[in-house]
């Protein structure tokens, strides 16, 4: 084998470079506390900074923004055409009356006198313009019975008398 010296003459003859880093200190030196300040180094490179402070209408602005996209907004336009298809046909079902048989059949088995009657003692909470609505509803419609007898001008003549005694001068002055 070859001593030291030939290696180091033939390293030197075929690779200079080679030979003047063998002469060299071994390995890099690192500045001080390097590894130490590296972690915080690259988070700083990686993360961006933090955007500026930005109000509600700016988010809605990009919200609404993001929408005008064609892929979002071809998926609202479908979502709103479903809804008012299915508000159409449940209001088509409401108008047709498809539960209106079912709830004709159940008021023909109630008789003309409890009718009277339930009207009769509950007719304060009736609303009087469905009241009227429903008299008057078509020619198609039944004709509602008589809901309150009939006064004659004796009995209205009588009624007014019994008022006008019962008031008072200071609350009829108050009333006029």
């Amino acid at each position: 084998m070859k001593n030291s010296d030939e290696l180091r003459e033939e390293l030197e003859e075929f690779s200079p470079f080679l030979q003047k880093m063998k002469e060299r200190d071994e390995g890099f030196k690192v500045p001080k506390d390097y590894f130490k300040s590296l972690p915080d180094e690259v988070l700083g490179k990686i993360q961006p900074e933090l955007p500026a402070q930005h109000s509600w209408l700016d988010d809605l602005t990009a919200f609404v923004q993001r929408l005008w996209q064609p892929r979002y907004a071809l998926a609202l336009a479908t979502v709103a055409v479903l809804v008012v298809a299915a508000v159409w046909i449940f209001d088509q079902n409401k108008h047709t009356g498809m539960q209106q048989p079912v709830a004709d059949a159940m008021l023909e088995s109630i008789s003309d006198e409890a009718l009277q009657n339930y009207v009769s003692e509950n007719i304060g909470e009736f609303d009087r313009e469905l009241i009227l609505e429903m008299q008057y509803a078509g020619k198609d419609a039944k004709s509602m019975p008589e809901l309150a007898p009939q006064a004659g001008t004796d009995e209205l003549e009588q009624y007014l008398d019994d008022i006008i005694d019962e008031i008072d001068l200071e609350d009829l002055e108050d009333l006029l």
